[in-house]
């Protein structure tokens, strides 16, 4: 009877930790990569990334006196072959979600201020060498209607050989 029991049980545990390894289930992650190679002659980066992969709250608050919130940030500009412009794609407004308000909004870059003409922001002497250009963010003045508002701006950078 001994040697039943000696020799069933290590046959038991080994069929019950075999079936355990087959209740097991895998775990899956996706993990998106991405990656922008800048060209050695031309660049813009932007400094902190939050800035264009996260919302900006533009809501006023305590700080900013009922005013919209102004956004705040800066690009890594580099163009060794001349100065280097900026655009934007169309002019950003905050747009009302639940009726037809609009708020307009001015971007200024390197204490330019940008419409859909490209002009120069950074010349040619300061980037020929990495140069950190601010990028400013504003709700122009004005009386605004109680709501939720959305918008987006564009900034394009480009290489001008001047």
């Amino acid at each position: 009877m001994f040697k039943k029991i000696a020799f069933t049980a290590p046959l038991a545990v080994l069929a019950l930790s075999s079936s355990m390894v087959f209740a097991a289930t895998e775990a899956r992650h996706t993990i998106s990569l991405v990656a922008t190679i800048s060209s050695p002659e031309f660049k813009a980066e932007v400094v902190d990334p939050d800035l264009v992969n996260k919302d900006q709250n533009m809501s006023p608050n305590s700080t900013t006196n009922g005013k919209l919130a102004t956004i705040v940030g800066a690009f890594d500009v580099l163009h060794t072959a001349g100065s280097v412009h900026a655009r934007l794609e169309y002019m950003p407004k905050l747009v009302q979600t639940a009726g037809s308000k609009s708020i307009d909004i001015d971007v200024t870059v390197n204490g330019r201020k940008l419409n859909t003409v490209s002009q120069e922001v950074v010349g040619v002497a300061e980037s020929n060498v990495t140069y950190r250009a601010p990028i400013e963010i504003s709700a122009l003045d004005g009386t605004y209607t109680a709501g939720d508002y959305t918008g987006v701006a564009v900034v394009i950078f480009e290489p001008s050989v001047s």
